[in-house]
This record gives C-alpha cells, structure tokens and sequence, in this order.
C-alpha cells in the first residue's frame, strides 16, 4: 500500500461545505460572538426593563450604556471566546454563568451605591437577568453543541499526521475515534522503528514509514497538524525530532507518551528556560488560611452539633463487641508525615497501618462487627476525624488518607501516587462523591482515585470543597462502603 492510499479523496463532496467555512472564519465567528453578547444583554434591557426617564445623574451614563459597557469588560475575561473543540462544554457553562453573575452583582453594586435600585422593577429585571443568561449559553453552549454535531457527521475537520510506535498510536486513534465531536482525524502514522503490518490494532492504518518516508509524504501531502510522541533509546534524539518538526510550517504538538492523567503540563519559565510543570501545586498564603479557618469553623461547629450522636455511637461501639472504641491508625498526611487518624472502631481486629499484607475492607468481611457495618454503610465511623481536622492533620476536603503499607504498596505502582500528599488529607474527597470510596480492589481502580486527587488539587478553590461538602451530605449511605 502506498503512502498516498492513506489518505481520502478531498472532492469537492468529501465534507459539508460549511466546512471550509468555518476553517476560514472560525475567529471572526469569535469576534461576533464577543460583539453579540453585549448587544445581546443591551437589546433585552431595553426592550423588557426599558429606557427608564430622568437624567441619569449620579450614574453619569445612561442606564442601558453602562449594561452594554460592562458587559463586553467582563465577559471576555472569563476565557469564552476560545477555542472549546476539545474542552468540556460544562466548563463553557460555568463560565458564562460566572461571569454573567458578574455583571448583575456590578450592576446591582452601581444601583445600591448611587440610590437609583428604586426606578428598577425587581420583576422585569429579574426576568430581563434570567433571559439574557439563557441566550448567552444558547450562544456558547448550544452554538458549540451544534458545531460538535456538525463535526461528529464530517464537517469542520482537522486531519493530525501522526509520529510515534504503535502502541501510543492506537491509543491515540482510540481517543479520536471514541470522540468524534472533535472533530480530528488521523490520515497517516510513521514510526522511528519498522512496524510490522500484522498484529496491529485494525483501527489503525498501515504504518507509513520512518522519518525519510514521512519527508516524502509531506512533500506532496499536508495535514493540519502534527502530533509526536518522542521515543526512547531510538536512533533519534530530541534534537533532530525538533530540528525535523520545526522545518514543516505545520502546528506541532508534543503528546510524550510518558504522560500520566493526574499531570497538569503548565508551562513556566526559570530566568529564559521554558519548563514544564508536571505535578505539585501552589496556592496563595491568603487561600491556605482560608481554608483552615473554615475547616476550623466547620469542624468545631461540627462536634458541638453532634456531640450527642457521638456518645451514642461510643457507647454502641463499646457494648457490640470486646476492645476500644476508637479505632487509631497510622496514616500519611500534609507532605508524607505520619499522624494517627480517629475512628469509630467497626472491626474486632486492631491493625497497625504499616502491617503487612494488611487488607482493606470487603464486602461481607468477617472483621467487621454487626454495628460496624451499620456504621462503615453511613460513614458515621469517619465522624471522629472532625478532631483530626481541629488538630489541623487533616481537612474537611482532601485525598483521602491510606494506610502506611497501603501507601508504600501503590507509590511503587502509580507513578505521582505520593503527590497526593501536598495537600491535607480529607474526610470527604474529590474522589469519593465521583464514586471511587471504599474498597480499591485492582489497580486500575486506586489509579482512577488517585487522578480524582490530582485533579482536585489542580482544580482547588472553596466552591469546589463546598460542592463536594454537599454532595457527600446527600450521599452518606454508599454501595461502596463495607
């Protein structure tokens, strides 16, 4: 098979025609977008709360040009004029509502401050707020939405020329073909090791070649971009690669195939190096305190509150079985120290955290005493940890804690496992509201709570620890938990 047999026919009928257009006016399509919104919440307030008589002293403009003014200063400063063909269309949503919650919280600030709320009905602007928040996501969301379906059928294409060996190459075709609404299509591989034909994955096309046949195919063929995946101890280095990419006029994209899900790849510099950071995370001094101080606040609120529920459950604990009523355990906290976490004990067997071969709790375990089950299936057992919290070795949100044997097993088996830990452990996670609590019975399954905990340290801000507070309110009695 030739090179040139892995590429379609472009015809002039291969793709919608609209698909050309939105290759060549994609950002002035943006543009528009940036110009309609304003015009859009400027349109709504005159036609539904209206053009409101005197002057419009103390506020200097009138009513309806500070609405156009500051909506078109504090829209584009969420980020939603870029492009979202590969990103969440839920995060699009938040944004528009964020920053369109930015604009009435002004607005409404402007009104109280210059003694002007009352010329305002509460109904025509409140209906005037809710309509101009569905047209904007109907702008964004449902625009975007239908350019994804557009996509998903053909349209609106970007071909990617792909470099690396088969295995990150067939994992690569998989994620493009799993998600058509990308709109991105591989038309050809090549390789810096010959691959044989047999025994690849058959959604793969044939391999095309080296770096000298992949020279040739560019000559007489093009794509939109390049995606390589660098390969060690090849007969190439990083340099040549770089020297060979950086002589196409093709956007090049590095996808190493060491990359891990729970890396967060931000690029920063060190006096004029380029770096990339791959784990860790920094938040600001103020945002740490803050943290703590609700932690604090919650956690001491917390115990007052239940306190009666709390001697309740020690003197259950103490009368179902012989041994103590809490249950201590070395666990690994804020930057891999050990501290010992509280418990209500629900087993008849006291384990250390750093013993080996110690088990994690199952279904139907034979360890676990009758209340304790009650207990482990509503998390009442975690309720002891509200002091762990005031003693500051945990926090409200955070990864979950392991035990010690449990940590020194899967650091060596998950690559970032240990990274977790720059953040205070939590009684409730990130991971446990998206459904990866209780029992971590394969790999796979640790690593997909692992990532959770990245990515919750990625993602930190306290409307993120108050949503996942809430949602694991509604979710005390979990399946997951034995």
């Amino acid at each position: 098979m030739s090179i040139t047999s892995l590429i379609p026919p472009r015809s002039s009928g291969s793709y919608p025609p609209t698909s050309g257009l939105l290759r060549q006016y994609g950002d002035d399509l943006s543009r528009l977008q940036r110009l309609l919104d304003p015009l859009i919440a400027t349109g709504l307030f005159l036609l539904i709360v209206g053009n409101l008589p005197g002057p419009p002293y103390p506020l200097v403009l009138p009513r309806w040009l500070w609405v156009l003014l500051l909506t078109a200063l504090i829209l584009p400063s969420g980020n939603l004029y870029g492009s979202f063909r590969q990103a969440s269309l839920l995060l699009l949503a938040r944004r528009v509502t964020s920053r369109w919650m930015t604009v009435i919280g002004t607005l409404l600030l402007l009104a109280y401050f210059t003694k002007t709320s009352a010329l305002f009905s509460r109904e025509a602007t409140t209906i005037w707020a809710l309509l101009t928040w569905l047209l904007l996501l109907l702008n964004h969301v449902g625009l975007r939405k239908l350019l994804r379906h557009h996509r998903s059928r053909g349209g609106n294409a970007r071909t990617v020329l792909y470099w690396g060996t088969a295995e990150p190459a067939a994992a690569f075709q998989a994620e493009l073909l799993s998600s058509p609404w990308m709109g991105l299509r591989l038309v050809a591989w090549f390789s810096p090791v010959p691959e044989p034909v047999a025994g690849q994955p058959p959604h793969l096309p044939p391999c095309g070649g080296g770096l000298a046949e992949m020279r040739r195919w560019l000559q007489c063929q093009s794509a939109d971009r390049i995606v390589f995946s660098h390969v060690p101890r090849n007969e190439l280095s990083m340099d040549q690669l770089l020297s060979f990419f950086g002589d196409t006029c093709l956007p090049v994209i590095y996808a190493p195939r060491w990359a891990q899900p729970g890396m967060r790849f931000r690029i920063t510099t060190v006096g004029n190096t380029p770096c990339i950071d791959l784990w860790g995370g920094e938040s600001s001094l103020l945002d740490r305190q803050f943290k703590r101080v609700f932690d604090l606040s919650v956690a001491g609120f917390g115990v007052l509150l239940i306190s009666p529920l709390l001697l309740v459950i020690a003197l259950a604990v103490r009368l179902s079985s012989p041994g103590p009523i809490l249950f201590l355990q070395d666990r690994y906290g804020l930057d891999g120290r050990r501290f010992r976490i509280f418990k209500f004990r629900t087993m008849r067997v006291m384990e250390a955290g750093d013993q080996p071969g110690l088990r994690q709790a199952s279904r139907d375990d034979p360890r676990v005493t009758p209340v304790g089950r009650l207990l482990r299936r509503w998390s009442l057992d975690e309720l002891p940890q509200l002091f762990n919290v005031l003693r500051g070795d945990m926090s409200l949100v955070g990864p979950r804690p392991h035990a010690v044997q449990h940590n020194e097993l899967y650091r060596k088996q998950i690559p970032g496992y240990m990274q977790r830990h720059a953040f205070r452990p939590g009684i409730t996670g990130l991971a446990q509201v998206e459904g990866w609590r209780g029992e971590t019975a394969t790999l796979e399954a640790m690593a997909r709570r692992v990532e959770a905990d990245l990515r919750y340290q990625h993602n930190w801000s306290f409307k993120l620890d108050v949503k996942i507070l809430l949602k694991t309110l509604l979710r005390l009695r979990s399946p997951n938990a034995f």
